[in-house]
Order: C-alpha cells, then sequence, then structure tokens
C-alpha cells in the first residue's frame, strides 16, 4: 500500500490542501502483513473473470469492492461506509447503510453501484462514452484483480482505498491519476470537467500534464472556474498549463501549473515540489507550507515542529493515522484491526490507508476529555460572541498553545452554503455546506498574523471551522484576494474508515490588502457542526504566530 497520498498541488492552495494532505510524507510500498496468508482467495473466485465493458464498468468495480468487503472486511462495514454515508450527495442512501441498515453482499453490490454512478466513476464512464476521455481496460482489470486477489489485512485496505483504482477519495496528482482512463486532449481541443476531486474538476478531460479546462466569459478576460456559481459544469477550452517558474493563479483569471506542480503561495509561481528522501529530524514543510521531500522513516509535523518524526507507538497521543505505527488513531495510538476478517490486528508497523479528500484517522473526543467550559459570553451569535482568549485555556496538543472546549448553541444561525434553506450568513460558498448548530468566538489578528485551528467533535463527527469579517451581516473575508468564498478560509474534518478527522485550518492575515497596510482587525470564528447531528460539544485548539 502506498502512503497516504499528497493532495494535488494544482491549485496552490496550500492550507486547503493541507486538509488533504493528512500530515503525511512518508514513502516507500507497504511490508506485508504479519500473518500472509489470512483470508487469501483463490484466484479462481475471480468476481468476473471476463472481457471489461466501460458499459457494465461501474457494476464490476461494485461486484470486486463487495466481495473484497464481506471477505475481510464484514465487521467493518460502518467504517467502510463512513464517508459515503457522510457525503451530502448521498444523502439518500443513508438509509440504505451501516449502520441505519444491515446489509448482505447482494444488497451492498446494488447500493454501491447506485453510489459509485452518482459519484465519480458514473462521471468518468459518461466522458468515456461521449469519447472525452479513453477508456484504459488494462487498467480497469488491474484495479479488479487487486481487489480480488488481496488477502486480509493490509491488502484488502490497500485495494479498497487505492485513490487510483476505486477508492472514494479522489487522486492526489501527479503521477498518481484513475488507472482506468486516460485524458489526452491538448490545448484548443474542448473539454469539460470532471466531478472527481480538484483534479477533476479544474484539468476536466484535459491531458492535466499539459493542460486545464478554461471557461472563457466574453463579459470577463481570461479563463474563469469551469462550474457556475449553483455547482452546474461549464464546458470550456484546454487551456496550456503555466510551465515551471512561470506566474500562476488559483483565482479567477487561472492560470494553474501541470499536475503534480505547486503553485507557490508566496510568489504565486509553478515549483516543481522536491521528493526526495528526508531523514527524521529534517525539515518536511517551509512556511509557505509547500512539502520540501519525503520522510523516509516517520511523518511530517505539519503544523507543529515541521520536521519529520517517529511514528508513535500504541498508547501514545496521536492526531492523525500516519502518527502512529499502527496505523489506527482514535485520540491515541491502537491496534489496527480494520479488514483483517477476524477482528485482530495483523499489521502491527504498519500506516493505515488514508486517503487525499476523505480522510481517515482521529476517531471521536474520549469520554474522559475535559468537561466543557463555559465561555464568558453565549456565543450564540457574532453579537454576543465570547472573546476567544478569555474562553480559552492551555491546550495538550504540540503545535497549539489555547484549548476551548465548549458545547453548540441551541440554534444553527450559519452556513456558508448559497443555496441552504434557510439561507443563512455567510451564504456565499457554492461548496462549503454546515446545518448544524454553532458557537462563535472574537478574536483581533495583527497584520501578518497566522491562526492555526483544529476542531474535534465530542462524537466524532464531521466539524468545520470558518471566519466571518462583518457582524451582524456575517460576511466572508477574502483573506487569500481569491473572490472565491471559501478558497482558503475553511476548514472541514474529512471522514474515512475509522471516523471524522478534526477540522483544521490555518489562515493569515495580510500584512498589507489593497495596496495599504493592514489595520489590527476583529473575526469571528465559527466552529460548527457539517451534518446538523445532535453532537454535544467539541474542542478547539488554536494559536496565533508571526507570519
Amino acid at each position: 500500500m502506498r502512503s497516504p497520498p499528497r493532495p494535488a498541488p494544482l491549485l496552490g492552495l496550500a492550507p486547503l490542501l493541507l486538509l488533504l494532505l493528512s500530515t503525511s510524507c512518508s514513502g516507500g510500498s507497504e511490508p506485508a502483513p504479519d500473518n500472509p496468508d489470512a483470508g487469501t482467495v483463490d484466484a479462481a473466485a475471480s468476481v468476473d473473470a471476463g472481457p471489461v465493458d466501460v458499459t457494465t464498468a461501474t457494476a464490476r468495480a461494485a461486484d470486486a469492492v463487495c466481495a473484497a468487503l464481506y471477505r475481510c472486511c464484514d465487521d467493518d462495514l460502518v467504517d467502510y461506509f463512513a464517508p459515503y454515508a457522510a457525503d451530502d450527495r448521498l444523502a439518500a442512501f443513508r438509509d440504505r447503510l451501516p449502520p441505519a441498515a444491515v446489509l448482505d453482499e447482494g444488497g451492498c453490490r446494488v447500493v454501491l453501484r447506485e453510489m459509485l454512478d452518482q459519484l465519480y466513476l458514473g462521471a468518468w464512464v459518461s466522458a468515456i462514452v461521449a469519447g472525452e476521455v479513453a477508456f484504459d481496460a488494462d487498467g480497469f482489470a488491474s484495479c479488479v484483480a487487486a481487489l480480488d486477489q488481496a488477502s486480509c489485512g493490509v491488502p484488502a485496505r490497500a485495494a479498497l482505498w487505492d485513490s487510483t483504482c476505486f477508492g472514494l477519495a479522489p487522486p492526489a496528482g501527479g503521477e498518481e491519476q484513475r488507472a482506468f482512463v486516460r485524458r489526452t486532449r491538448g490545448a484548443g481541443v474542448s473539454c469539460a470537467p470532471v466531478r472527481d476531486g480538484l483534479g477533476g474538476v479544474f484539468y476536466g478531460t484535459c491531458d492535466p500534464t499539459v493542460a486545464f479546462c478554461c471557461y472563457q466569459d466574453p463579459a470577463r478576460p481570461g479563463c474563469q472556474f469551469p462550474f457556475e456559481a449553483g455547482g452546474a459544469v461549464r464546458p470550456g477550452v484546454c487551456q496550456p498549463v503555466a510551465a515551471v517558474g512561470a506566474a500562476c493563479s488559483a483565482s479567477a483569471p487561472l492560470a494553474l501549473c501541470a499536475t503534480g506542480v505547486s503553485c507557490d503561495a508566496e510568489d504565486s509561481t509553478c515549483i516543481d515540489p522536491p521528493d526526495g528522501p528526508l531523514a527524521l529530524g529534517a525539515t518536511c514543510v517551509d512556511s509557505s507550507y509547500n512539502l520540501l521531500g519525503s520522510c523516509t522513516d516517520g511523518w511530517c509535523d505539519v503544523l507543529g515542529s515541521r520536521r519529520c518524526e517517529p511514528r508513535r507507538l500504541d498508547g501514545a497521543e496521536c492526531t492523525g493515522a500516519d502518527e502512529c505505527v499502527s496505523g489506527a488513531c482514535r485520540t491515541t495510538c491502537q491496534p489496527n484491526t480494520l479488514c483483517t476478517g477476524s477482528g485482530a490486528p495483523v499489521d502491527a508497523g504498519v500506516d493505515a490507508p488514508t486517503d487525499a479528500s476523505v480522510d481517515a484517522g482521529v476517531d471521536a473526543v474520549p469520554p474522559d476529555a475535559p468537561a466543557p467550559d463555559a465561555p464568558a459570553a453565549d456565543a450564540e451569535r457574532c453579537a454576543t460572541a465570547a472573546e476567544l482568549r478569555a474562553a480559552s485555556s492551555p491546550s495538550p496538543l504540540t503545535g497549539y498553545t489555547h484549548r476551548v472546549a465548549a458545547s453548540f448553541g441551541a440554534t444553527n444561525d450559519y452556513n456558508p452554503y448559497r443555496t441552504a434553506a434557510p439561507a443563512l450568513p455567510p451564504s456565499c460558498s457554492v461548496v462549503y455546506d454546515a446545518r448544524g448548530r454553532d458557537r462563535v468566538y472574537a478574536i483581533t489578528l495583527q497584520a501578518g498574523e497566522r491562526l492555526a485551528m483544529r476542531v474535534e467533535l465530542n462524537d466524532g463527527r464531521q466539524a468545520g471551522v470558518y471566519l466571518l469579517d462583518t457582524c451582524p451581516e456575517g460576511s466572508w473575508p477574502d483573506l487569500d484576494g481569491s473572490g472565491a468564498c471559501g478558497n482558503n478560509e475553511y476548514g472541514v474534518g474529512f471522514c474515512g474508515p475509522i471516523g471524522c478527522d478534526p477540522a483544521t485550518l490555518v489562515v493569515t492575515y495580510p500584512a498589507t490588502m489593497g495596496g495599504s497596510p493592514s489595520p489590527p482587525a476583529t473575526f469571528w470564528l465559527v466552529v460548527d457542526q457539517v451534518g446538523g447531528d445532535d453532537s454535544t460539544g467539541f474542542v478547539l485548539d488554536w494559536r496565533i504566530t508571526p507570519s
């Protein structure tokens, strides 16, 4: 199994991409499990040995996934389906998924086929049938074979969460692409976005090594986003990517680097990220959150020491799966029992599979977490927000200085999503939806200061954290100058096979805005429930450092 994949560095949005990074920069392939014979499947038991036909691709993929699940993960179905259940695009399926429903293997194949049709696989199949991209039958067959032949434990997890095959998370970009599709369209050829992560949306049906999908609006100069405000796709023309060293931009007018190449946040130029090996103790990420290489024996502590740190033994405190020797983190490192076929750990010392947009790792805050503190104000809305510093106590987490443990407000007062019903401030994003109750804290930042935040819900559900810059209007601050609501000002905890990660967000208050020095400014930090469940509370850890 590969290390957790890097996010596609196409947009140069360092804080957003760090959310997708899972704070890992380990390298190399995964060792074999301690009991390599556990759950081994005879090749004769193949799901389908016939030729691959793109019109049956979704069914073939669902059949292979479910066969592997019921061979090795029948005790872990809730964990596997958690990211599907957490996806708002699949809200209609939640009552058909564990734990709400009991699935046998046949039922798994039916519901997974339907969900994959609505997600990335259906989008790729449509593009293939339309002749916009090419189908790689050999690559597809290899993905099926990997699932069909995987023994339980590490190989099964590697195959099930493989982003180049049928993993729900999109590929990281660069050399990591979907194995069953080839994009060959170059500059000047028509294109359309594909709903499969940032790489699918922004490069679309173009060859991402040479071009991105550019929508040209007659009313505005340059390349615009290839989707409308409501999320509907807009066809365009493949535009050449910016060369290494050339100017790039993730805001309109777009100028994207090639897949696998980063747009440096400091000087807005394309840089080829180094991928050399880094020893323990080596600096692994710079001040702009660009990776400096791959930790060969450990993990990159992006928000803390910024160095390659050794992995931790069972029982040690952790914030992500890649920090642990076992590859499983539930606030502390734990034995990894996922998809072993027996409920017993078989692979101590090996990374757990995680992914780039649906992240696995930290589970719920433990039952013995600190009791919620009552802030000085009720923090129900920005007008009664608690002052963040006054409401905080020292944080026990490495890399953070302050902590607030609190309950949510009684009502849902804020939501970034533009088409939410009812409409709530800031009501500006076509992507981010936070439908639950919230709490608000006021924080004053000086010019150039960087605010890092980490939020975890007590019940392990999905958290969101974002800033407002006016009260009571509740408008969204455009701190990165992109003009896009939430471009670098929203953090969400992605859900994976063993729970939901904390929401993390790093924002910098620019030293200058509009050509003038930035005065001290008060922002309102909103901690929100993404899914609108009845979560009892949250833990917010934060720190402020000079930029």
